[in-house]
């Protein structure tokens, strides 16, 4: 998951605007994830919220912008897991464990945010064209990620290899694991972490 939080309340906000906000944005997650993106409807959203749909138009001012919510939300959740664990690390190939296990670990503890985050990115199309939601996050989600590799190649823990491959590759593997959860109802994450750590460890060691 990509560690840049996105929309961070406004001073301006009172406490029970944000707290009326993230009510919202929880509802809309429980839409996402139980009757999928074409089905998450204002109207459906604001039933789940016990409120009217213009009262989250007066607070997010339309459905895109709700849904952008979301996608700060959910990165806020993954962020507030994942990077103290992987900052704690003494060394570079512990951090890359940390790294994809605390993804797993998310995937396990927060699956109603990660599959509104698949609706979301699945099925909603970026503004005439343009990137989608989650892109911004998904280059951050690299960048991070080539830290932790230019972390360990500088420490001599990881051999020469180009970061930018090795961290779309790794994110690739990741990003995977969603749609086995949706398909395969019993995946066992703690196996198939365990099998990643193992994979990217022999990938990315230099060697004796």
């Amino acid at each position: 998951m990509a560690f840049k939080v996105l929309n961070v309340p406004s001073e301006s906000r009172t406490f029970i605007e944000e707290a009326r906000r993230s009510q919202i944005i929880a509802c809309a997650i429980e839409v996402l994830a139980d009757h999928g993106y074409a089905h998450a409807t204002m109207a459906r959203i604001a039933r789940q919220a016990k409120i009217s749909a213009g009262a989250i138009s007066y607070h997010f001012g339309g459905k895109n912008q709700l849904i952008e919510a979301v996608v700060a939300e959910v990165a806020r959740l993954a962020t507030d897991m994942m990077v103290p664990r992987i900052l704690a690390q003494p060394t570079a190939t512990l951090a890359l464990r940390a790294y994809l296990e605390s993804n797993l670990d998310f995937m396990r503890l927060h699956r109603k945010p990660l599959l509104a985050l698949v609706e979301v990115i699945t099925h909603m199309p970026g503004e005439e064209g343009g990137p989608g939601p989650y892109a911004e996050q998904a280059e951050v989600a690299i960048t991070d990620l080539e830290k932790v590799l230019d972390w360990g190649q500088r420490s001599g823990e990881f051999r020469d290899f180009d970061k930018r491959t090795m961290a779309v590759t790794i994110r690739g593997a990741v990003d995977a694991v969603p749609a086995r959860m949706l398909n395969e109802p019993g995946l066992d994450l703690d196996l198939l972490a365990q099998e990643l750590v193992t994979t990217f460890t022999l990938a990315t060691r230099r060697q004796p």
